[in-house]
């Protein structure tokens, strides 16, 4: 890709996806152990671990969805500073706590706040560096490896965790996740030096959009949030619809697990790095490319939940494997490709003066479409792997939006520029 960025710019990038490295190991190695945690420090039953469980995310979670604009009308970096601090302070001092439950609730409710003050905005920091104007296009690369980050602490905690949960109990998991949190709070200072000295005017984002642009990112912007919500909700039921599904088909247990659960700690990393290798070597980015990475993505989506539909069928053709691998591998490809794509897409199409607080509105839409999972079951239940095929078809929908955002798109920007609409999209 042209345009490189300085070095400066690099380093700062590469701090700022350091200490989001960090951020999401401390994350998932409390994410690892923390129902058996509830279970053995709180009050017993299912019930209340569920109570509990919930008032940490939801924590989190309506933290989230304000934090970005908080950092919209404050200090961002300061924002980021105080949900480390808390988050790097809870961690630190959970285990310490007597065994109140009250305490104990609290602690991870504040926990749940620092966690959330963070992500919305690191991710407008990371957007910001690149500095774009009107219709540039080149942070997509940061936005992968932002993802990948995410990714690879999932992979580390479970395996720190298995380790260390076994031989000294849970203290030793919050005293490492409190100092991956002290760590990702030092790189965070460090890059808010660099960063602040060196960029100071691509924190406030002076260069704003002309109008017929803004018109233009609105309509990227609605259809971008309206895609996410069904290929995140869908490309999520493989981890519990799907599961369910091909044990009933195959009559698996311990062997089904053992062929996805790698899959999804070691190939979706890797299919990350390959998508982050194949974008750095595009030449011309433009909008258009990136509904084309969209699109690509659904397509190995409805193409994997379409053979999941018609498993039965295939089941007397060839050999049960050589059907899960494949179509498995396929909605992981469709999640390297489009959890980063729709990330970068709503931070570009945002308005400049409110991207963290759409950036909370993406997370929320994240959240809405996990908190439907349970529709997948319960479809399941009634119409059997007939669902995969509706799923197929929604998916299929949204590709059809998407098709029509692009084409309205090129459409305006024609009405608006008729001899050169080559950097916005092109067909």
């Amino acid at each position: 890709m042209k345009n490189r960025l300085s070095k400066t710019a690099q380093s700062s990038i590469g701090l700022l996806l350091l200490s989001r490295l960090f951020e999401r190991v401390a994350f998932y190695l409390l994410l690892s152990i923390l129902v058996n945690y509830f279970t053995e420090k709180l009050q017993p039953g299912m019930k209340n671990i569920s109570i509990n469980y919930s008032l940490f995310m939801g924590a989190m979670m309506i933290t989230t969805f304000f934090s970005g604009l908080l950092g919209d009308l404050r200090n961002r970096n300061k924002v980021v500073i105080t949900g480390l601090v808390l988050l790097t302070a809870m961690y630190l001092g959970v285990p310490f706590l007597p065994g109140v439950n009250f305490l104990l609730i609290a602690a991870f409710v504040v926990l749940g706040v620092g966690i959330g003050l963070t992500t919305p905005n690191m991710v407008v920091l990371l957007g910001n560096i690149y500095n774009e104007k009107e219709n540039e296009i080149r942070g997509l690369p940061g936005f992968i490896l932002f993802t990948f980050m995410a990714e690879l602490g999932g992979v580390l905690a479970p395996l720190i965790t298995g380790f260390l949960k076994p031989r000294w109990g849970f203290t030793p998991i919050f005293l490492l996740a409190a100092a991956c949190g002290l760590a990702a709070l030092l790189l965070f200072l460090q890059f808010s030096r660099k960063y602040l000295i060196s960029h100071p005017a691509a924190a406030q984002q002076h260069n704003q959009p002309s109008v017929s642009m803004r018109k233009l990112q609105k309509v990227i912007l609605l259809s971008v949030l309206i895609t996410a919500l069904m290929a995140h909700l869908s490309l999520q039921l493989r981890g519990t619809t799907l599961v369910m599904a091909l044990k009933d088909l195959t009559g698996m247990g311990a062997e089904l697990s053992s062929m996805v659960v790698p899959m999804e700690m070691y190939l979706l990393p890797l299919l990350m790095l390959l998508f982050f290798v194949w974008v750095t070597r595009i030449r011309s980015m433009h909008w258009g490319r990136i509904f084309q990475m969209m699109l690509l993505g659904l397509a190995f989506a409805i193409v994997g939940y379409l053979t999941f539909a018609g498993f039965t069928s295939l089941q007397e053709v060839i050999g049960e494997k050589f059907i899960i691998y494949p179509s498995y591998s396929f909605l992981l490809i469709a999640e390297s490709m489009l959890a980063s794509t729709f990330l970068y897409a709503v931070y570009r199409s945002s308005p400049m003066k409110h991207k963290g607080l759409f950036q909370g509105i993406y997370y929320t839409v994240l959240a809405v479409a996990g908190g439907l999972l349970f529709t997948g079951k319960s479809l399941y239940e009634k119409l059997g792997p007939m669902v995969f095929l509706i799923v197929a078809g929604l998916l299929l929908i949204n590709a059809i939006v998407l098709l029509w955002a692009k084409r309205s798109i090129t459409k305006k920007n024609k009405e608006i520029n008729p001899y050169n609409n080559e950097n916005i999209v092109e067909n």
